[in-house]
């Protein structure tokens, strides 16, 4: 459920964590001038390039990318992913309100609308809990032959991640993203390896790839207060979300049946998911925790912890950039029920079987 359901949800959220974190000013004091203009630089700044992506799972195990870039704001941006190691090689293509993915080998993929996000959005409702859940700062340096502004975005929670960026000083542009874990555990890098500007327009005339087959995503969309009443049987269980943490939206992905709720501290993100039921169904790979109320289901992935319980005739998954004790404290605080009886699980048994004729 969670794998499938969060992707174009993440997408969104992960443009918000960059512009956030591009948008951030010192608590006192006028905004650095780098991070103005790195406000300013996806929208306005022609370039392309190599990076290097690296995130870790675990403190032995790593997925890393060669990628290679070209941007072409406002219309056109085409990124190939090229893994250093057994994974496919993939492709996205972002042309004005569309995006793409697809595997550039077998040429077949999906199709869905482009994410945007809104600068001026940000500032006017992202910005104070940023301000409010971060300690930045910011130190002059080099990079590629390049003037940079590194800067630094502490939580001050100790449960979620410490980002630090590293902006061209002409262009505005991120040269280089780290993300550290609670842990202090390097969990994400992004780097160039080679950076060009280019002049507006370059890409004006590139063209989506001929013979592609793809499957349109299934629509996200904003849920209203009747479409959540419908989806669940009745409003929805109050989460109580960690600290510094706010809501942002409530989302249906085409008819449900579940309810998508992300929340933002105006850097890290999390999105909370609901469904009817009493009995909890453990994703994959995660393990079980007992806690004095009842049972909850913890899972690690990469720098996000994803904990599964049910409460109140719902089942709940709680995904986002905070440690498992943050997001354990978090569903006890909601309520947690205790372990089915084996006739409850007999009976959730007896309905999926009957759905699958």
């Amino acid at each position: 459920m969670v794998r499938n359901s969060t992707e174009s949800l993440v997408r969104v959220a992960l443009l918000w964590v960059l512009v956030g974190a591009m948008a951030a000013p010192a608590r006192a004091g006028p905004i650095p001038q780098p991070l103005l203009q790195a406000v300013r630089a996806r929208a306005a700044v022609a370039y392309r390039g190599e990076q290097i992506v690296v995130a870790w799972e675990g403190a032995a195990k790593a997925q890393a990318s060669l990628v290679r870039i070209e941007h072409d704001p406002p219309a056109w941006t085409r990124l190939d992913y090229v893994p250093l190691g057994p994974s496919l090689r993939w492709t996205v293509i972002r042309r004005d309100t569309v995006e793409i993915r697809f595997d550039p080998l077998r040429l077949t993929g999906t199709t869905g609308p482009r994410a945007s996000t809104d600068e001026d959005a940000f500032e006017t409702v992202h910005l104070p809990w940023l301000l409010e859940n971060y300690r930045i700062a910011t130190a002059q340096d080099a990079l590629l032959g390049r003037k940079v502004t590194r800067v630094e975005l502490v939580p001050s929670a100790g449960d979620r991640p410490t980002h630090r960026l590293t902006v061209d000083d002409e262009t505005g542009v991120v040269l280089r993203s780290e993300r550290i874990g609670p842990d202090g555990s390097l969990g994400e890098v992004t780097a160039f390896l080679r950076f060009e500007i280019m002049p507006v327009g370059w890409r004006r005339n590139a063209t989506m790839p001929a013979g592609l087959h793809l499957t349109p995503q299934a629509r996200v969309r904003t849920a209203s207060t009747a479409d959540i009443i419908r989806v669940l049987g009745g409003p929805p269980v109050g989460v109580a979300v960690p600290a510094g943490f706010h809501k942002t939206g409530e989302y249906l992905t085409g008819d449900g049946p579940v309810v998508q709720t992300i929340y933002s501290d105006g850097l890290s993100t999390l999105v909370v998911y609901q469904r009817r039921g009493s009995v909890a169904s453990p994703p994959q790979g995660s393990r079980v925790v007992p806690t004095p109320a009842g049972p909850i289901w913890v899972q690690r992935l990469g720098l996000r912890t994803l904990v599964h319980w049910s409460h109140a005739g719902r089942v709940l998954t709680m995904v986002g950039e905070v440690s498992r004790a943050g997001l354990q404290i978090a569903a006890e605080r909601t309520g947690i029920a205790s372990a089915p009886r084996i006739w409850d699980r007999l009976l959730v048994w007896l309905q999926e079987l009957v759905r699958s004729y």
